[in-house]
């Protein structure tokens, strides 16, 4: 008989665990489980994500479109009393509609075996889940969001011991949160982050697309970086200085391939910088996967992160990699400089002196992708699921 998983999430809107959480979805053997998903919010036509999403998955959602749209309506207003008097009681309303609509459709649900809370999205409403297994998700530094004050340290350890299993998806997480909280080091397991390696190349392939205006940036010689523009943890001001150092070294434009809260500042500083002619922004593309193939290097400046798919996916592509050596994720990923160079966090002049010699030394060049094309085997997703087919198979309350 199969097992019935639940799976809470966000949202399908684009991202590294939104993609993460889809390749999961359309690849688990649905022979021996059955998936049904529950999303926070559904934000309709945004949710670009969900048209790659199978429809053998069963999906609901706590909070509507609606809902999201009358939110965000009323934040917008908020410096005026009125609306910030009405915007406080509208979250106060929100919350006790998710939490109907949860027990609801837990109630409607056929018997659970196992809950995956994949984000974080319903640690607030964990206790509403009983009598089955729970395992949460955690896919980026305790220690750095602790840092932007978006978890409590000390809560977050009482949180993930209601859990029977904490995944995270690096060695160095494991060993960060099993110094944080000994008390879970049996809890603790690792598992990689899975990536569908022929669909990847297959897009990257896909230009059907494209404007006569992108063909013609991709016959030209680029870096690229891809990635969400924030303000918080993406470093997007060190790789431009890098750039600026680089203006009379090289011929490659670089290209910056995303979107975020953070672009209007960045675009600022290209243009203080005189790189406008030189950085190009394309925003944020569903298919970034044929930027990156066509690129001559992948640069990645981050002030932390949780794993770093686009590194793995740009060595899948066969484009070698420099990136922060940030926690968690790249030093590992890369295997300390081994399969991609690694650059000081936030130092301009390193990660200049790391671009230009990947350009020039093509042995280095020749080294390191012949390293990657090893590393990368540990992604594959057949090798990845069959340890999320143990941990399922095997947990108990």
């Amino acid at each position: 008989m199969r097992k019935h998983i639940l799976i809470s999430s966000g949202s399908l809107k684009i991202g590294g665990v939104e993609r993460l959480l889809i390749e999961y979805l359309n690849n688990i053997d649905k022979k021996r489980f059955k998936i049904t998903l529950i999303l926070m919010s559904d934000f309709g036509e945004k949710a670009i994500l969900k048209n790659e999403l199978n429809n053998d998955i069963n999906v609901k959602y706590l909070k509507s479109s609606d809902i999201i749209e009358k939110k965000a309506s009323l934040y917008k207003k908020k410096k005026n009393l009125f609306y910030k008097i009405k915007y406080n009681f509208f979250l106060k309303q929100e919350k006790k509609l998710t939490l109907i609509n949860l027990k609801k459709y837990l109630k409607s649900i056929e018997k659970l075996d196992v809950f995956i809370d994949f984000d974080r999205s319903l640690v607030k409403y964990r206790n509403e889940i009983k009598d089955i297994p729970k395992i949460i998700w955690i896919h980026a530094s305790l220690c750095e969001m602790a840092k932007k004050n978006s978890i409590n340290i000390d809560e977050m350890g009482v949180i993930l011991n209601d859990y029977e299993k904490v995944v995270v998806i690096c060695d160095e997480m494991r060993d960060e949160i099993n110094s944080l909280y000994p008390f879970l080091k049996e809890k603790v397991t690792v598992i990689y982050n899975p990536f569908d390696f022929e669909k990847i190349k297959i897009k990257a392939k896909d230009r059907e697309d494209l404007s006569v205006e992108e063909e013609e940036m991709l016959e030209k010689n680029y870096i690229v970086s891809v990635s969400r523009i924030d303000r918080t943890q993406k470093d997007f001001p060190t790789l431009l200085k890098a750039f600026k150092l680089l203006e009379n070294k090289i011929d490659e434009n670089l290209y910056i391939v995303g979107d975020g809260d953070g672009k209007e500042e960045i675009e600022k500083l290209t243009h203080e910088l005189e790189l406008d002619d030189r950085v190009k922004f394309l925003g944020m593309k569903k298919n970034p996967f044929i930027w990156i193939e066509n690129s001559k290097l992948f640069v990645h400046s981050s002030k932390y992160e949780g794993f770093g798919l686009v590194l793995v996916e740009a060595m899948i592509l066969g484009v070698i990699v420099v990136s922060s050596d940030c926690p968690v994720g790249p030093k590992e990923i890369l295997e300390n400089g081994n399969s991609g160079l690694l650059f000081v966090t936030g130092n301009e002049v390193d990660l200049a002196e790391k671009i230009i010699k990947i350009l020039n030394d093509k042995e280095l060049s020749r080294k390191l992708k012949k390293n990657m094309e090893i590393r990368i085997n540990t992604f594959r997703i057949h090798k990845v699921l069959e340890r999320f087919y143990d941990i399922i198979e095997n947990i108990k309350i």
